[in-house]
């Protein structure tokens, strides 16, 4: 009997789930009711039913969503030997509220009945401002300069706040967006840590391109965090369970004012230029080097060239080192030339146009000039049109112009005569050439013919052997870059590729690091040697 009336109770109590199951249902969810600024609320709408929609949404009061996800799946079920089929379906999106928001009710269709969640109170509280709220994450976003010029560099700190023992299994950051401004990012992050947790920091330097109010937009963080709460194997492997939580700092707005004058470079910096020695040999290097130091950016700057008369110059790229200190963008950038002439030559000095920010002064700096002088070479050469003969009406030195003795007239009047002859009209000149003629039986021509070559063709065999037998030159295998150069320097304008290598080695020869294929290097010296 006792049985019978359990049976009987379960049955009713099945039929009634049944029945409230198979009429629908709609519920909100959300990941946490308490949150602190900068946190996102994750909300999921569900519904139980065999046709379901969603009405659309774009916002929560104020607050604008992320786009809404759809997850849905089909339950089969056999009860009482009635087979039946439900669909569950759930609209998921997050937000960042700012204050305390009460989610409103949500309008569920579930077939063809219009149904309504619950309202959900949210509460936002201020975020910690002190690292030892060991249970609460925080990112956040902090410029050194909010007012700036163009031009004028910032640095810019994304810092996110993992407590101790927070069980992060995964995070995926998302970096601001910088519309406006050129971004040099810091590749790795930093990592502070004390008792209450760790700080991750990721350091930005900014420079606005242009003027007005320029918007950065937040950065934000993905967590999976594990919950610990779903079923394990005996080892603890294989537990999943993660809660996802996202985390969005505030946006920042600069106010980038132009810039009052012209100027080439905005902060406080200061140039120097060097050289090696000023004074070389014919075609020997000269290297040069431009520094610029200071406080302010200098990664988009552009690189001085050099363009002299009969001077080639090679340079490398240019190394910039930017960094931030107590707050402020500090950098170093550094260029090196290599001068190469046979004649002596000035390296111009360098002005550059500098604005402090902090002064709203402009001042002006230009380098030293470098008088370089070459070692037994020439002047510079210079395009010069050579002068006409002087016509003997004009020359003041002309015959005309000139008294002459009588007897030197006499004799000069008979040795033009003898000059001015002309060997068409001289007969005594055809009669003696007639004298010395002798002649030439016709087989001798032939002879010499045949003699010619046999001649020509042993120069032939001859220069073969000589060609295959390579001097020294020619059977080395690897070659000093000052070797090379003194090789290939003077065959630089030759061709193209002869002064792409020639440039390659004076490359080389500034920086160990960069690799000189031999294989190729031979091949172009063996080219050369043999012209």
């Amino acid at each position: 009997m006792k049985l019978i009336k359990f049976f009987t109770v379960a049955g009713i109590i099945m039929l009634l789930a049944t029945s409230s199951i198979m009429g629908g249902s709609v519920s909100t969810e959300v990941s946490q009711r308490i949150i602190e600024k900068g946190q996102s609320v994750t909300v999921t709408v569900k519904a139980i039913g065999k046709d379901i929609a969603f009405s659309s949404l774009d916002r929560i009061g104020s607050y604008p969503i992320s786009a809404p996800h759809i997850n849905q799946a089909i339950e089969a079920k056999y009860i009482n030997g009635k087979f039946s089929s439900l669909q569950k379906k759930s609209m998921q999106f997050t937000f960042f509220p700012e204050h305390n928001i009460t989610i409103p009710t949500f309008t569920v269709t579930v077939d063809g009945k219009t149904m309504q969640t619950k309202p959900v109170a949210i509460q936002v509280v201020s975020a910690a401002k002190h690292p030892n709220n060991s249970n609460h994450f925080h990112l956040e976003m902090i410029a050194s300069r909010i007012k700036v010029y163009v031009g004028e560099s910032f640095a810019l700190q994304v810092l996110f706040y993992e407590p101790r023992n927070s069980q992060v299994a995964q995070a995926q950051y998302v970096p601001p967006k910088f519309d406006g401004f050129f971004v040099k990012a810091d590749q790795k992050e930093q990592l502070k840590q004390d008792t209450y947790g760790a700080t991750h920091v990721f350091n930005y330097i900014l420079t606005p391109q242009k003027e007005g109010n320029l918007t950065i937009q937040a950065p934000q963080i993905k967590l999976g965090i594990q919950t610990f709460g779903g079923a394990r194997d005996p080892w603890g492997l294989f537990n999943n369970d993660l809660r996802w939580q996202l985390l969005r700092a505030h946006s920042k707005s600069i106010a980038v004012r132009p810039l009052p004058v012209s100027a080439d470079l905005v902060g406080s910096f200061t140039l120097d230029a060097k050289v090696d020695r000023q004074s070389a040999s014919v075609n020997k290097p000269v290297n040069y080097t431009l520094t610029i130091d200071g406080k302010g950016s200098l990664d988009d700057i552009e690189d001085p060239k050099f363009d002299l008369d009969d001077v080639t110059v090679y340079s490398n790229d240019a190394q910039v080192i930017s960094e931030v200190r107590n707050g402020e963008v500090v950098s170093r950038w550094e260029k090196k030339y290599t001068f190469i002439s046979d004649h002596n030559f000035t390296i111009p000095a360098i002005k550059q146009t500098i604005f402090d920010p902090k002064k709203s002064k402009t001042e002006v700096h230009t380098t030293q000039a470098w008088a370089i002088q070459i070692l037994g070479g020439s002047s510079p050469q210079k395009k010069t049109h050579l002068s006409p003969p002087l016509s003997p009406s004009h020359s003041k030195h002309s015959p005309a112009a000139q008294t002459i003795p009588a007897s030197t007239a006499q004799q000069a009047a008979i040795s033009k005569q003898e000059n001015s002859r002309s060997l068409l009209e001289d007969t005594a000149y055809y009669a003696k050439q007639a004298q010395h003629k002798i002649s030439f039986p016709w087989w001798s021509l032939l002879v010499a013919f045949i003699l010619g070559g046999v001649v020509m063709r042993a120069g032939q065999i001859i220069y073969a052997k000589i060609k295959t037998r390579q001097s020294p030159i020619h059977r080395r295998s690897k070659y000093t870059i000052d070797e090379a150069l003194d090789i290939l320097y003077p065959h630089t304008n030759n061709s193209l590729e002869i002064e792409a290598m020639v440039r390659e080695l004076y490359q080389a020869k500034q920086d160990p690091n960069i690799k000189i294929d031999h294989e190729r290097l031979g091949k172009i010296i063996e080219q050369v040697t043999e012209r």
